[in-house]
Formats: structure tokens, sequence, C-alpha cells
């Protein structure tokens, strides 16, 4: 249930078109609870000035009826089963990857901030700590992120020799929305980052202001605090396109952590989803990666 200044706002911010991400950002609220309110707006047949001269308790009574407050037990995630799995995928632990499967179990549990928040609480009550991270600001289509994903997985079967070979997953990430793009290749060398760039940007129908690749050897020849060289090929696509080549800085890997958290996301969802089917072309591997 949210409160009046809440429910007031969240309707006026969407009558004047703020996206939801600003919305959710400016009030703390899910995706869910902001369409809960819309739709329950819509449904009154009251404008919005009808519901400021309401008194707050009647707003909030009319968006959240007595009788809806009585509904079942919002489900309880376990959370030491839960940290006992973070601590078994060891390098690969991300906890909205464990979030994902307690809503597919529990459709109407906690969404993906008050599972955070409960997940500290747990961690704070067992262990006397949690892990916390300041957060990080983020301006929407300033940054692109772009990176290979680390394991090289086969999934493409060879016909001639009925074997397995492995292929290389590039992958790039908006700072904002964390928008994804992904494209597999056979190998890592310069054309295909550059191919794949490319079509990245044709994807996201836009370019931003920086493009931050990881400490690539195929995109930085040289990278340390006095000076940066890109490759020439690459400084060539900074120049095509009107941007800038902003790698994160030397031995700071959280400087790109976005993109970080979706190559892990990317080797356990996307690999172990294209290991499912047999592809004997690349391009059939790619159709179903873009799936």
């Amino acid at each position: 249930m949210q409160n009046y200044t809440t429910i007031i706002g969240v309707i006026e911010l969407r009558l004047n078109d703020i996206g939801y991400d600003n919305v959710r950002k400016r009030y703390h609220i899910g995706r869910s609870g902001i369409t809960l309110i819309m739709d329950r707006y819509r449904d009154s047949g009251l404008s919005l000035e009808d519901l400021k001269q309401m008194t707050p308790e009647k707003v909030v009574d009319l968006f959240y009826p007595r009788d809806n407050l009585r509904h079942k037990k919002i489900p309880m995630p376990d959370f030491k089963k839960i940290h006992d799995q973070m601590i078994k995928m060891g390098k690969n632990s991300d906890l909205s990857y464990l979030w994902i499967e307690y809503k597919k179990e529990n459709p109407d549990g906690y969404q993906l901030s008050q599972f955070y928040k409960l997940y500290g609480d747990f961690l704070k009550e067992t262990y006397g700590a949690s892990k916390a991270s300041m957060p990080v600001e983020r301006i929407p289509g300033e940054k692109m992120y772009i990176d290979w994903v680390g394991d090289q997985p086969e999934l493409l079967l060879d016909t001639s020799t009925g074997e397995l070979r492995k292929v290389h997953i590039f992958t790039t990430t908006l700072g904002f929305s964390s928008l994804v793009y992904a494209e597999i290749f056979m190998d890592e060398k310069l054309p295909q980052f550059i191919a794949g760039t490319v079509h990245a940007l044709s994807f996201y129908g836009a370019v931003p202001k920086y493009l931050v690749p990881d400490n690539l050897r195929t995109a930085v020849t040289k990278h340390n605090k006095d000076e940066l060289i890109l490759q020439s090929a690459f400084s060539d696509l900074e120049t095509f396109y009107d941007t800038i080549i902003l790698p994160p800085p030397p031995r700071k890997p959280k400087g790109k952590p976005t993109v970080e958290n979706h190559v892990r996301f990317l080797e356990i969802h996307l690999v172990e989803a294209l290991k499912k089917e047999t592809y004997t072309s690349l391009e059939a591997l790619n159709v179903a990666a873009k799936k």
C-alpha cells in the first residue's frame, strides 16, 4: 500500500509522460505498483484535481480499499537457502538471478528492491553485517559498455567432424537502462569487435556520448594513468560516429559494473538456454541468441 503523496506524485508524473524508471527512482516504487495506481486512477473516473480536493485518507482508501488489504501473506523467501546458493555459485553469484527464480515460484512475491532489502536484513541479523556498494548515478544515453563474455562455450556443431566448436559472445549494455545486446562470433579479433559494436549501435538506434570498452587488446593499445592509445581502426570508429572512447580506469574493474553484471547473466542464462539445442551455423546460433 502506498501513501497519499506517492499516489498523487505517481499520477502527476505519468500524466506528464515521465518514464517508469524515473517515477520508480523518485518514489521508490516498483513498475507493478505504478501500473496498479494508474489503472485504479483511470477506473475511478476522477481527475487529478478531484483527487487533490479529497482528504489523504479518502484517496488512500480509494486506491487501496480495506478489503484488498486482507490478501494472503506474501511468501517470505528462504534466505538461508538463498545465501547457501550464493556461496555455491562462487564468482557467478548474483542475487538478482535468485530473485528471478523466487518470482517464478511466487509471482505475487516481493519485488527486486524489497527482496534486496530483506536479504540485507537477513545478513545483518544472522552474520552482523551486509555487503553494500555506493549507488552509481547514471545519465540516459551517456555510456555504452562493451565486453566479451569470459567463457567460450562449445555451442556450434561441426558437421564434418561431429565435434562441438567453441564460440565467443560479444556483449554491450547501456549504463542507464541496462538494455543488453549480445552477438556470437567465432573469435575475438578486431573485425568481430568492430562488427559487434556497429551492430549494437544499430540495435539501440542511437549513438551514446561515450563507448566504454574493457581494456581489450582489440580496442586499446596502451592505457595507463598517463596515456591512452586506441587501436587505429577503433579510433576511426570513434571519428565516424562522433563519439568518445572512454575505457574504464586501468586496474579498476568496478569502473564498469553494469556490463560485468550482464556478462555473468549471459554466462548463466543465455549460454545454458542455448545448450539445450544443436546449431550447425553461426547464423542459426545468433537467431536463437536474439530470442
